[in-house]
């Protein structure tokens, strides 16, 4: 019998378009001899809507509108199990689900807060945990973490407010908003009167930045890695060909628009695998599995990096709990296949999802039955 796999993406997030790419490229690289698959789009209201037309690109593409009262659904979990029911619809019984893939990218979403959701069902899903999640999410929080265990990223200043009087860099400097992702929001600063308005501009987008020195001679690593049950894969190392500053949104997903979907994520400036010496290779693999390990990252993770050239050190730069089309394109460079890459996540969501289901989550206990709780 095949398995009911919920593929969740979109919702309310500046990165909602980037991800139904990513959904798009996972669907249709399911192996449907084993799923049947169940698009679960988050609209930009964070309504649930389902139709087998939200599998097509061109939906997404169209002028009309999703008839989101014919399509939106809610999720739940009862004694058959867990699943979804169209609201418009008078039926007793749901639909199945087996388990869910949250493809969400950014702050909303990315953020542990579809974690929550899916926590709070009980249904078995396939990225980290709401602790983690929200922790990756804010780049400033990440920083403390992995200082505290030894783990080289760049020094930063946070920022909440457009008035700044001390920074402890020279210029230039960039500034980050702390919980958007895909290059959303960055401002480079050249000198300090220039600080106020690229403040100003970041804080439109959240309330607090991260303020870092800016590398002008570097490189650019990415590397992903999938957590089994069996211990973690580790994907082949890619170089970014950074044309600018930093790479940008455009860099990333808008140039290069002729791409067909499915190869999205090979396009643009990138160099697979990364020319690099045996000893950086091996620094960056065993780095990025020790971040995971260190964050009790879980699904498929990548970290990106900047090696300083001038000073030869690498520096965790960020960190993607649901990176953008999954990395898929990193793993086939090791053999890993995208439909065999998703066929471990199932597997080892599934597995993971079992053993945490033997855990104790009650307590007995006599409390209520004292006489003296409620105030008279």
């Amino acid at each position: 019998m095949k398995l009911q796999v919920g593929v969740l993406f979109g919702g309310k997030s500046v990165e909602h378009d980037i991800s139904i790419i990513t959904a798009i490229q996972v669907m249709k690289n399911l192996d449907q001899s084993l799923y049947d698959i169940i698009p679960l789009y988050l609209d930009k209201d964070n309504s649930i809507l389902s139709s087998p037309y939200l599998t097509d690109l061109k939906t997404f593409q169209s002028d009309t509108p999703i008839d989101k009262k014919r399509c939106q659904v809610f999720l739940y979990q009862d004694k058959g199990g867990y699943k979804y029911r169209f609201l418009h619809k008078r039926c007793k019984n749901g639909l199945k689900i087996d388990l869910i893939l949250p493809l969400v990218h950014g702050m909303g979403v990315e953020d542990g807060t579809v974690a929550g959701m899916l926590e709070m069902i009980g249904i078995p899903y396939s990225s980290s945990e709401v602790g983690p999640s929200a922790l990756v999410q804010d780049k400033a929080w990440t920083k403390d973490v992995l200082k505290r265990q030894g783990i080289m990223s760049l020094p930063f200043v946070e920022v909440k407010s457009e008035t700044l009087n001390e920074i402890p860099f020279s210029f230039p400097l960039i500034l980050k908003p702390a919980h958007l992702g895909s290059s959303i929001g960055i401002e480079i600063v050249k000198d300090f009167e220039e600080l106020p308005e690229k403040i100003y501009q970041v804080l439109l987008y959240d309330d607090k930045g991260v303020l870092e020195p800016l590398l002008t001679n570097f490189r650019e690593f990415n590397c992903a890695l999938i957590k089994t049950n069996k211990g973690f894969i580790v994907s082949e190392i890619e170089e970014i060909i950074v044309q600018n500053e930093f790479y940008a949104f455009t860099d990333k997903y808008e140039k290069n628009q002729n791409v067909e979907v499915n190869k999205i994520s090979r396009a643009g400036n990138r160099q697979i695998p990364a020319s690099i010496p045996q000893d950086l290779k091996n620094e960056i693999e065993s780095l990025t599995v020790k971040v995971a390990e260190v964050l009790n990252l879980k699904g498929i993770v990548r970290v990106d990096y900047l090696y300083d050239k001038d000073r030869e050190v690498l520096y965790v730069n960020e960190i993607n709990p649901i990176p953008g089309s999954l990395s898929f394109y990193l793993f086939e460079k090791k053999g890993l296949s995208f439909k065999e890459l998703l066929n471990q996540l199932i597997k080892s969501t599934l597995i993971y999802h079992h053993q945490k289901n033997k855990k104790i989550t009650t307590f007995s206990s006599s409390v209520l039955n004292r006489n003296n709780l409620i105030a008279k």
